[in-house]
C-alpha cells in the first residue's frame, strides 16, 4: 500500500526545492523572493497544536524582487503524466498575477510534473491563452507535449537547483 498524500501536500517537495531555490539566489545577492503565507485563523488549542481554518483566499504562492523587478509567480504541482488539469489554477490567483502584471511585475507559474519531475517556466500569456479557451468550450487541461513548444524546461545549474530566472532574464529581454 502506497503513502497516500492530500490535495494540500501534493506539491510539498516541490515547495521545499523552490525554497531552497530561492535561499540560493539570495545568498548570492541575485534576487530576494520568498514564499507567501496562506493567511489562517486560529480557531481552537488541541494539546499543543492549533486547529486552523483559512482566514481568506492566498494572492500567489512567491513574491519578491530581480534586477530591480517585482516577481509573482504560482507554483502548481500535478500528478497527471501527459495533462495539466487548467482547474488546479484558482480564478483569484490569475487576477492578482495579472492586476501585479499591470504594475509592471513579472508573473508567471513554475509546473511540476511530478512523476517524470520536470518543471516548466508558463508565461502567464500562456495560462490565460488556455484559460480563455477553456472558458469558451475549449480543452480544460494543457497537453504535456504543449509544454515543449509554449513554455520553458527549468533546470538545475550551478548557481541555483532549479533555476527558473534563466527564463525571467529571457521574459525581461523581449520586454525591453
Amino acid at each position: 500500500m502506497g503513502i497516500r498524500t492530500s490535495q494540500a501536500n501534493r506539491g510539498q517537495a516541490f515547495e521545499q526545492l523552490l525554497n531552497f531555490t530561492n535561499l540560493q539566489y539570495e545568498r548570492a545577492g541575485i534576487a530576494l523572493i520568498h514564499k507567501r503565507p496562506t493567511p489562517m485563523k486560529p480557531l481552537r488549542k488541541q494539546g499543543f497544536h492549533f486547529i486552523a481554518t483559512f482566514e481568506k483566499k492566498s494572492t500567489v504562492d512567491y513574491d519578491g524582487v530581480y534586477r530591480g523587478k517585482a516577481i509573482y509567480f504560482e507554483a502548481k504541482s500535478t500528478r497527471e503524466e501527459t495533462r495539466f488539469p487548467l482547474d488546479n489554477i484558482e480564478h483569484h490567483q490569475i487576477t492578482h498575477l495579472e492586476r501585479a502584471e499591470q504594475q509592471g511585475a513579472i508573473c508567471f507559474f513554475l509546473i511540476e510534473f511530478a512523476k517524470s519531475q520536470e518543471v516548466f517556466f508558463v508565461p502567464l500569456s500562456t495560462i490565460r491563452h488556455y484559460m480563455l479557451h477553456a472558458q469558451t468550450g475549449g480543452r480544460k487541461s494543457i497537453p504535456k507535449d504543449d509544454f515543449e513548444y509554449y513554455a520553458y524546461a527549468v533546470q538545475n545549474t550551478k548557481r541555483a537547483a532549479l533555476d527558473y530566472l534563466l527564463w525571467v532574464d529571457k521574459l525581461i529581454g523581449e520586454a525591453a
